[in-house]
């Protein structure tokens, strides 16, 4: 008995019902999982709601055809390998077809079925590689993570006033965006960014950073690099693709006065808006070396007086709606 095969699940999908039996029969003899179906769509319906290893489909289907077929599995099943059952007639625009469409092999009806037993065993490979890249995938992106973390600690070090205020603009922002409901995956970008918004005030000399008067014109043209140089060290990674142009934006300003890219209006990234008002409101209210922190009404004052000049207006009166509505739970973050 090959051990390999031992509760592989399968999906046969055929409308000659001969051939599903002995497909199914011969598969379950070797303790494969085998699942037949004669309609098409009554199969697709099955794979949404149990996840299968292979999947053998016949060429010739009705009423929607195998290419069709092929087509909406991938749209909610990249994985699942697919063998192609045909006749020998059949294999010149089956060719094209496996050229075209995401399907891993051939099966010609009247073979061997030895060779099927190969094929199964090669899907069975092909599902564990793709397990294994998963893994490493998950992994690399923990441990970029992880080195992301570190830099910001590197800040804390030079300056540690940094962390502690992009962790509550993270917390902040993470309600808000949630308030505001916006999508699962804007939330992670809008968390993410946030969390890592001054990431690019490593690169800013502590002389400017930890300076506790007032900066000269071209110290602060210093500090205004931050968000260049946060996207910049991002950017070296695909895991941070998405959240590199809000902490690029997250100082631009509705009336294009913002650095660095003098951006106005709509062409500012949605959540750098969000982060910037978030990331404001924070600075307000917070204790810094040469300031105490103000009281959360002053802080709505400014931003209302920053409204169409630093702010996006909605956003604005959504944000003082959301802290009027969740007041104990700010007060938590930010004290």
């Amino acid at each position: 008995m090959n051990e390999e095969l031992i509760d592989t699940k399968i999906m046969i999908i055929d409308d000659d019902v001969n051939m599903t039996d002995i497909l199914s029969n011969f598969l379950n003899n070797l303790n494969c999982d085998v699942s037949t179906f004669t309609e098409p769509i009554a199969a697709i319906k099955a794979l949404k709601q149990k996840k299968y290893d292979i999947l053998i489909l016949n060429y010739f289907l009705t009423p929607i055809n195998s290419e069709k077929v092929v087509h909406l599995i991938r749209e909610f099943d990249k994985e699942i390998y697919i063998i192609l059952m045909s006749n020998h007639k059949d294999i010149f625009p089956i060719i094209n077809i496996m050229k075209t469409l995401d399907i891993q092999a051939l099966f010609e009806k009247g073979s061997n079925f030895n060779e099927l037993i190969l094929l199964v065993q090669s899907g069975i490979k092909y599902i564990e590689q793709l397990r294994n890249i998963k893994s490493m995938k998950i992994q690399l992106e923990e441990n970029l993570l992880d080195f992301a973390k570190i830099l910001i600690n590197t800040i804390d070090a030079k300056d540690h006033y940094s962390k502690e205020h992009s962790e509550r603009v993270s917390k902040i922002s993470t309600l808000f965006g949630k308030h505001i409901n916006l999508s699962k995956e804007e939330i992670k970008d809008l968390k993410l960014a946030s969390l890592f918004h001054d990431i690019g005030k490593i690169g800013i000399p502590d002389n400017i950073l930890l300076k506790s008067s007032a900066l000269t014109k071209e110290e602060y043209a210093t500090i205004k690099l931050h968000p260049i140089i946060g996207a910049n060290i991002l950017s070296s990674s695909k895991l941070f693709k998405d959240i590199t142009p809000i902490i690029l934006a997250h100082h631009e300003r509705i009336d294009s006065t913002g650095y660095p890219n003098n951006l106005k209006g709509d062409d500012i990234p949605y959540l750098a808006k969000i982060l910037s008002i978030c990331d404001c409101f924070d600075a307000i209210v917070s204790d810094r070396p040469y300031k105490k922190g103000a009281s959360i009404e002053y802080a709505i004052e400014q931003l209302l007086l920053g409204v169409d000049k630093q702010f996006d207006k909605d956003l604005v009166n959504e944000f003082i709606k959301f802290i009027q509505q969740n007041r104990d739970e700010i007060d938590e973050i930010t004290n």
